[in-house]
């Protein structure tokens, strides 16, 4: 049974990670397009990214409680059958376990097809958010009262370049890349200095 709980655990970890890239990575022009068609679960992908600390806080307390009681269970069960030497054994399984399966496969996989991937776990992840709310809420206030101490206003925005900057950025990124060529890239640079 704990061996069964394990996987479940490293399961949710790999749906929270794959989660977190897809969603972060997933296309905002893509998604505001596809909510003005009537896709509701790109109105939800738009939802959750609207309040990204309580998402981001979603997913990491998910991600990390997950990954922790797999690794307490695991644990548990390694003791029982090696002694103390189970505690190695453990570690080290669990070690590649997480790494491996719950967090480097999920998020080449969401990286790879983050927009896809995100409209799929849009529904989820709104329940997880609307469940974890009141822990989030107050995670969120310790979290700015700390950071506060050191200066640092969250919600500002942070901004170094202004969103004009942003898309010269990525046009001259693309040029580089060769999927632009130079003559448009300058049309392009054109318009952005038109006031």
């Amino acid at each position: 049974l704990s061996l069964v709980v394990v996987l479940i655990c490293l399961l949710l970890s790999a749906f929270f990670s794959g989660s977190e890239t897809a969603l972060t990575a997933s296309s905002r022009a893509s998604m505001s397009r596809l909510e003005k068609h009537g896709n509701r679960r790109a109105a939800i992908v738009n939802q959750l990214l609207e309040q990204r600390e309580r998402l981001i806080g979603a997913l990491l307390l998910g991600n990390n409680a997950a990954n922790i009681a797999a690794s307490a269970l695991a644990t548990g069960v390694l003791l029982a059958w090696f002694g103390n030497a189970g505690v190695v054994y453990a570690t080290a399984l669990m070690t590649v376990l997480v790494v491996v399966f719950a967090e480097v496969l999920p998020k080449t996989a969401a990286f790879n097809a983050p927009d896809r991937i995100a409209l799929a776990v849009a529904k989820p992840m709104q329940w997880v958010v609307r469940l974890l709310g009141p822990i989030l809420i107050w995670i969120e206030r310790i979290v700015c009262w700390i950071l506060a101490r050191f200066g640092m206003d969250v919600g500002e925005d942070q901004a170094i370049l202004s969103a004009r900057e942003e898309l010269r950025g990525a046009v001259d990124l693309l040029h580089s890349e060769g999927d632009v060529e130079r003559l448009d890239r300058d049309m392009f640079g054109g318009v952005l200095d038109l006031r």
